[in-house]
This record gives C-alpha cells, sequence and structure tokens, in this order.
C-alpha cells in the first residue's frame, strides 16, 4: 500500500510539472522541435534540470547504496526493432507533437483529439506487438 501511495505521488508531480512546463501542449512541443522556423527553445529550461537531477540523482543512489539500485536484468539489445521504434517515436511525436507520456496527463482535457491520439498509440503499440511477434516466431 505504502509503494502504490509513492508511486502514485511520485505521477501527480510528474504530471504537475508536464502542465506546468508546457510539454502537455503540442503547440509549444512542435515549436521546441521546429529548429529552422520559429524555434521556441523556452522547453531546454525544462530538459537541462531534468537531466542535471537524474545525473545527480543516479550518482547519489550509487553512492548511497550502490547494491540496492543494481538491475539484474541483462539490457535490451539495440538491434533493428530497437531502432525502427525510435524513429517511429521521432516522427510521430513531431507531426503531432504529443508525447506517450504527457498524452495520459492531457486526457483529462476531454477533447476529440487527445482521445484520437490516445486510441491510435494503443492500435499502434498492439499491432506492432502482433507484427514483430508474427515475423520473428513468437519470440
Amino acid at each position: 500500500m505504502k509503494r502504490n501511495l509513492y508511486a502514485f505521488l511520485a505521477g501527480a508531480v510528474f504530471a504537475f510539472g508536464l502542465a506546468l512546463s508546457g510539454m502537455s501542449q503540442p503547440s509549444k512541443v512542435r515549436g521546441f522541435l521546429d529548429f529552422f522556423g520559429e524555434w521556441d527553445m523556452t522547453l531546454l529550461f525544462v530538459l537541462g534540470p531534468a537531466v542535471g537531477i537524474y545525473v545527480l540523482g543516479t550518482r547519489l543512489a550509487d553512492k548511497l547504496s550502490p547494491k540496492r539500485f543494481v538491475c539484474d536484468s541483462e539490457p535490451e539489445r539495440m538491434d533493428t526493432r530497437f531502432f525502427v521504434g525510435c524513429v517511429l517515436f521521432g516522427i510521430g511525436w513531431g507531426m503531432v507533437g504529443i508525447c506517450p507520456g504527457p498524452s495520459i496527463v492531457i486526457l483529462g482535457q476531454g477533447t476529440l483529439p487527445v482521445f484520437l491520439f490516445f486510441g491510435f498509440l494503443l492500435v499502434g503499440i498492439f499491432s506492432a506487438d502482433r507484427l514483430l511477434e508474427r515475423f520473428s516466431g513468437g519470440k
């Protein structure tokens, strides 16, 4: 129960940060990705501190308890599937201006475009899994 509460609080803080920073506004994200047009660099003020906090946090976690934060599983291979997924993710994010994480936050707007995006996101995820399963022999 306590673990679920911490997860909920972390998710709520993350959602609040996405909304406050403008990451849940597709027009702002598209403006950030438009390097050769009217580039909106304000999301750098979100990205910079986020990367800095991540780096400091992981180093601090390693020093405080190095054995506690070790992952026992093997890292995922960077194969064709990985790179195709990255390219499709980037193209979709750039075209629509909505990242899957913030799409959950903006579902609260209750607008048709957001519901359509999220629906197509789910269809894409399940379709890709089925296709990859079929062509990779069930692996």
